[in-house]
């Protein structure tokens, strides 16, 4: 059915004044926004065309006018090629004359007689409509690849396209053969031309065994049209049957016909692609709806006198599924009212009648099911209007809320309390607390606010591991609130930080007295789950109201600083806040005395940590690390001492020792005949900032002859972008002593691209903050990959220290980076030990090659289920890896080369599309495959959606649908994913 148009602009040629105003009035009643222009004469016709074409859709033309015919108009504007639909209007008995418009280019006619006018308005938008189908046609360039070995018929061909068929695009071959080449040899690429022509006698390969090529060999929908002098029925018949679409006969004149043969053969094959593409997403649909937790539905409207109601028409069969009613049920009259909630179907029905006047109406209500269970429901409902402006019906769909709405109290409590230990948050705190300020102001007592930090948690946590780690903080909250009293208030600020309100406190000696027993609560060992028995402390800082603070923001600060005191202070320990900084001042006047002392004693000590090639495994040198050798407190960790360093400005007389220490080692090194090794050695920002640093490093290169190029100076982004300009110009000039430059933490700073590419460094090193998480964090991960990258493109190298695990090493390997330190190669070491690893010749293992270019690694804590599928493929010419949770999955994704992964939906710790939606940023070239029941069918085609995932198998598998869909992952990445290098 053609719609109408919103408008229709008509060009009238009828020399009767009474039929033109009969006409003009019913085409103004039956179509919307209609003109018509009433022309009396050809002449006038053909003036007005002459001058305003474009201001009209459609001519009508009367054939008998009193200056001509409209025969004449009809020429005009075809000669002209205007584009404007044309209808003739003829007398009844004259068939003659409409078929001769028809040849000359009328678009329809329509014949003087009876109510012809009623049928006008039809027969015009009809007309346009199909002027502007053949227009569009016109428009489209068709691509032909035409196999003819005769010079004389493909030139024939070419010449009589290029005149009657310019929008016909011919590619002519000599024989089959070349068409065969210059077609894909798959269904997968789109090919380079529209239809087939092929000549009937092909020398080599005739024209049926390259159609049957085509479409049984190659699976191709091309159409293949042929033309053949010779040819029996019997084989033009078997042609049909191979799948030709057409063919013409070499006669006179059928080169006339063959454009629109080639055309038809063309809208053919796009016919039964797009049905075939209907009939795919039409399946699709009827799957989604059957696995859909929504039920759709129609009512349709019927006149009840002069009100308007609605009755069922139509539900989606997933209502039995998803409300336990059968769908018959649903369409029985006072269904819906029957099982609306008592207690809302007054408002539901109030709801419904606002649905006609506001055209959709959404609300929502409860309702039972089934089985008698209430459901809250969220109904949506449009209304459909009709032509005449009427409804027709109603479009739904009802939503099952009962979930959502059960856990409204849920995400309330969420919202203020912390997820891991149920205690209250910061925002739950931060209220409770201004409570009991306000209380306490009232009556005139006091309270306390503690605020306790686990001493060295994050030391706990890389031993332990996030799990236990979360497992350990619980069972210390725990502690913590057996220990306080029923009035007081726990919370958890974050990581490991929790806070205690006190209210009301009579005196602070009850706050140490509590904060005693609190630190107490930590004496005895935690047993965890597997088995490991650990230690932790805390310190506590302690804010007192209104002494410290009149509000919370202000008592919250003063606790946190006194928190920090105490941490200072050697940890598990409290601190007031009111507790003077006297004794602290002491400590770092010591500090810095001791500092001093030990600069002038020579006890300090550089350990060299070894840097590796990623790609030959040899130690290409060293970063010299400070450490402090203590007379009586031993070897004290830099974290101790390098800050106060900072602040006191002894870091300069240091930074000068390291440089010199560093220089004097390496001609050690040399002299012993160890091979020439570079060593980096840190700069601080005071040291970088002092105006000597470039003679400095000369004075100790010369002093030890060491050649500058051995020496590496070390240099933070944070430090350089304090002053750019001015850090570019010492760069320079270190440059020209002849050091090596590196940029150290990259990407824990605010560098801009144009300074980087300015500043003239060699190396680049990821902060161990992205390495410790580049094999298991997406995050993680594309910032490392992406400074490998960005390194690599401006030609410097690129180095991760903090290299800890394998599978940190291997990720790091796979994708480009040059060189690593860090614990998993070597700790830093005293200078002899430094000399017995390079004397020894100590290497990084490079990787073995994989024993298959085909690995499928299998994610499942159930060890039977991981035998059961080995079993299922111990056929197949398969690499297969195990892994029992997802962390190990990332670990062996990290270490090899993998391109298809079976992982199982239901696992502890990470689900299956959890695990795959990270396994998708951190190693996209891979196929994944997700095992599943039903029941978790809307989050797999959420994960599918998203693209991480591939395809979904249920459980219980079919053996040899199983070893099939593993095959088909495996073609899919070699045909599809590994050449575009991109995510499956």
């Amino acid at each position: 059915m053609i719609e109408p148009p919103q408008s229709l602009r008509i060009l009238y040629l009828e020399d009767s004044a009474a039929d033109a105003e009969l006409t003009r009035r019913e085409l103004l009643r039956s179509v919307k926004d209609a003109s018509v222009d009433i022309a009396p004469t050809v002449a006038t016709a053909l003036a007005r065309l002459a001058t305003a074409a474009t201001s009209f859709d459609v001519v009508l033309c009367d054939l008998s006018l009193p200056d001509g015919s409209g025969m004449e108009v009809l020429e005009a504007v075809r000669t002209r090629e205007l584009p404007l639909a044309v209808v003739i209007l003829t007398s009844s008995g004259d068939q003659d004359a409409a078929v001769a418009a028809l040849r000359a280019g009328a678009d329809d006619y329509l014949v003087k007689q009876g109510d012809y006018r009623e049928h006008l308005a039809q027969t015009l938008q009809a007309a346009l409509a199909r002027f502007l189908a053949a227009q569009a046609r016109k428009g489209r360039c068709l691509r032909v690849l035409y196999a003819e070995h005769n010079p004389f018929d493909a030139d024939l061909t070419r010449i009589h396209f290029s005149r009657h068929a310019s929008h016909v695009r011919l590619e002519i071959v000599p024989s089959g053969e070349q068409v065969l080449e210059r077609l894909p040899t798959g269904s997968g690429a789109p090919p380079a031309c529209d239809v087939v022509l092929l000549d009937y006698q092909l020398p080599g390969a005739n024209a049926l065994s390259i159609a049957k090529s085509i479409r049984d060999e190659r699976g191709l929908d091309l159409p293949v049209v042929l033309v053949t002098s010779q040819g029996s029925e019997e084989s033009v018949a078997t042609a049909l049957r191979l799948g030709v679409a057409d063919y013409v006969v070499k006669r006179d004149g059928y080169l006339a016909a063959l454009p629109a043969v080639l055309e038809r053969a063309h809208q053919q094959a796009e016919l039964a692609r797009s049905e075939a593409a209907l009939q795919t997403t039409s399946a699709r649909l009827q799957h989604l709806l059957a696995a859909s937790p929504v039920v759709l539905y129609a009512l349709r409207a019927v006149k009840d006198g002069a009100r308007l109601r609605f009755v069922p028409e139509w539900v989606s069969d997933n209502v039995q599924r998803v409300f336990a009613y059968p769908p018959e049920a649903c369409l029985q009259p006072g269904w819906w009212r029957n099982n609306v909630h008592p207690e809302d179907k007054e408002q539901a029905e109030l709801d419904a009648d606002r649905l006609v006047a506001e055209g959709s109406l959404t609300h929502e209500y409860r309702f039972l099911d089934g089985t008698g269970e209430v459901r809250w429901v969220r109904d949506e409902m449009r209304v459909l209007i009709g032509p005449d402006g009427a409804p027709t019906e109603v479009v739904g769909s009802w939503s099952d809320l009962t979930r959502l709405k059960k856990s409204e109290a849920d995400l309330e409590h969420l919202a203020h309390h912390d997820p891991l230990t149920g205690l209250p948050n910061r925002l739950l705190l931060q209220s409770s607390l201004q409570r009991a300020l306000e209380r306490a102001a009232h009556h005139a007592t006091g309270a306390a606010l503690f605020v306790l930090n686990v001493d060295q948690f994050k030391t706990v946590n890389e031993s332990l591991g996030h799990t236990l780690g979360d497992e350990l903080l619980r069972a210390v909250a725990r502690r913590f609130h057996e220990r306080l009293r029923p009035e007081d208030m726990l919370a958890r600020l974050g990581g490991d930080e929790f806070a205690v309100v006190i209210e009301p406190l009579d005196d602070p000696v009850q706050a140490e007295t509590l904060g005693r027993r609190l630190l107490d609560a930590l004496e005895q060992p935690f047993l965890l789950s597997d088995g490991h028995e650990t230690y932790v402390r805390a310190s506590i800082g302690i804010g007192i109201y209104p002494d410290d603070g009149r509000d919370v923001a202000e008592l919250l600060r003063q606790a946190d600083t006194a928190m920090h005191r105490a941490k200072e202070q050697g940890g598990h320990q409290l601190a007031f806040y009111t507790s003077t900084f006297n004794a602290h001042a002491v400590e770092r006047l010591e500090l810095e005395v001791a500092m001093r002392r030990g600069l002038e004693r020579g006890e300090y000590e550089l350990h060299y940590q070894p840097k590796v090639d990623l790609t030959s495994g040899l130690v290409t040198g060293a970063e010299a690390l400070l450490r402090w050798r203590h007379p009586s407190q031993g070897l004290v960790p830099p974290g101790s001492f390098i800050a106060a360093a900072e602040r006191s400005g002894l870091i300069v007389p240091i930074g000068a020792y390291v440089i010199d220490e560093a220089c004097r080692q390496m001609a050690a090194w040399r002299e012993a005949g160890l091979r020439d090794l570079g060593v980096a050695v840190n700069v601080s920002a005071r040291q970088f900032a002092q105006g000597d640093l470039e003679e400095l490093v000369r004075g100790s290169l010369e002093r030890h002859g060491v050649e500058p190029g051995r020496l590496e100076l070390e240099l933070t982004e944070s430090m350089l972008m304090e002053a750019p300009e001015r850090a570019i110009e010492r760069l320079a000039a270190l440059k020209r002593a002849g050091v090596r430059l590196s940029l150290d933490d990259f990407g824990t700073g605010y560098s801009s691209l144009g300074y980087l590419s300015r500043f003239p460094v060699d190396h680049l090193k990821i902060d161990r903050g992205f390495v410790e998480g580049v094999a298991t964090e997406p995050n993680a991960a594309a910032i490392a990959t992406s400074v490998i990258a960005l390194a690599h493109r401006m030609g410097l190298r690129v180095v991760a220290e903090g290299v800890e695990t394998e599978a940190q090493l291997a990720y790091l390997r796979r994708h480009g980076c040059d060189e690593m330190q860090g614990y998993y190669f070597s700790p830093p070491l005293r200078a002899d030990d430094f000399a017995a690893l390079i004397r020894e010749g100590r290497t990084l293992a490079t990787p073995e090659p994989a024993e298959s270019s085909r690995t499928l690694l299998l994610v499942d804590d159930e060890p039977n289920i991981l035998s059961a599928v080995r079993r299922c493929l111990r056929s197949e010419p398969y690499r297969i890896l195990n892994a029992r949770n997802a962390s190990e999955g990332l670990a062996l994704l990290a270490s090899n080369e993998i391109q298809v992964i079976l992982c199982d939906q239901r696992m502890p710790g990470m689900s299956g599309t959890e695990f795959f939606g990270r396994v998708k940023a951190l190693h996209p070239d891979t196929v994944r495959i997700v095992l599943s029941g039903y029941t978790e069918l809307e989050t797999i085609i959420q994960a599918i959606n998203a693209g991480a995932i591939y395809k979904f198998l249920t459980k219980p598998w079919d053996d040899e649908q199983l070893r099939a869909q593993i095959r088909d992952a495996f073609r899919y990445h070699e045909a599809v994913v590994r050449p575009r290098g991109g995510a499956a």
